[in-house]
């Protein structure tokens, strides 16, 4: 029996698992190695889709199935299952265009199980999914369903190494948020991954829920999470244990989460090392 052999890690990965330059730090892979070593189940808990995470998932020793879509969906990569997907309601349609009359300017993109289709092109976000290894698909009207998430992104310039981002920019981007939330209330969660990013699913599905349902189907009565972000909180919350960044999103350094190094540093490094201790 390893040290951690009662505990379930989830983890999401964009400025958890990687630093703010979006590069997955040595330390944690080696720090995972270690924890699954010792008995632990790892498994990354991300609002990236199915296609936008699987270039990454090779590089993560994850040895329990991935939440994705913030818990819209739970896919293995190694054996290529999709063990399920909570699609979006069928009005999901009205939420695009809804967006659009809040602020024409902004990217909206739908992610399905295979692939993206976007309404409008936003060269940064471009940038980063062709990268990631694919490329949307532009669509006026018609998408293939089902939908399992919607990303929207802000307007942020065209050099992908320096966006930008103004307090203008965020004061109009926070007054969509706040349509969108008043739109969806009590149909679809509406939530931010970075600052310029809004994303919108299922609302009976979370990254929290996600993670402790995994944790009792690998019968480990330990949850342990990590993530930085506003759609990191059901999670967060949910968890025995749970550690955010020191550099983490303004909203969640005032909860009551354990500080562990910045993403720069190896967040869920640090992480384990305390952990090890608290148990």
């Amino acid at each position: 029996m390893g040290k951690f052999s009662n505990v379930f890690f989830a983890s999401d990965f964009d400025h958890t698992l990687t630093g703010q330059d979006n590069v997955l730090r040595g330390r944690n892979v080696d720090a995972i190695r270690y924890f699954i070593a010792e008995g632990g189940r790892f498994a990354v808990a991300s609002g990236r889709s199915i296609p936008l995470f699987r270039k990454r998932a090779a590089l993560v020793p994850v040895n329990a199935p991935c939440i994705l879509y913030n818990g819209g969906a739970c896919y293995d990569y190694q054996s290529q299952t999709l063990y399920y997907a909570h699609p979006l309601p069928d009005f999901a349609m009205e939420i695009v265009r809804e967006a659009q009359r809040l602020d024409p300017s902004l990217c909206i993109e739908i992610q399905g199980v295979e692939n993206h289709y976007v309404f409008g092109r936003n060269p940064i976000r471009d940038a980063f999914l062709k990268a990631e290894g694919f490329t949307p698909i532009l669509v006026t009207d018609d998408v293939p369903k089902p939908w399992i998430k919607i990303a929207i992104c802000a307007s942020i310039g065209s050099d992908l190494q320096h966006p930008v981002f103004t307090a203008e920019d965020a004061a109009r981007f926070a007054a969509v948020e706040r349509g969108l939330k008043e739109f969806c209330a009590g149909r679809c969660y509406v939530t931010r991954s970075m600052a310029y990013i809004l994303e919108i699913g299922n609302p009976d599905c979370s990254k929290g829920g996600a993670a402790r349902a995994l944790a009792e189907r690998y019968g480990r009565k330990l949850l342990v999470c990590a993530g930085d972000a506003p759609n990191d909180i059901s999670m967060l919350d949910a968890a025995d244990f749970a550690f955010v960044p020191q550099d983490c999103d303004p909203v969640l350094r005032d909860r009551p989460y354990i500080k562990a190094a910045p993403c720069d540093d190896g967040t869920v490094a640090d992480a384990i090392e305390k952990l090890e201790n608290l148990l």
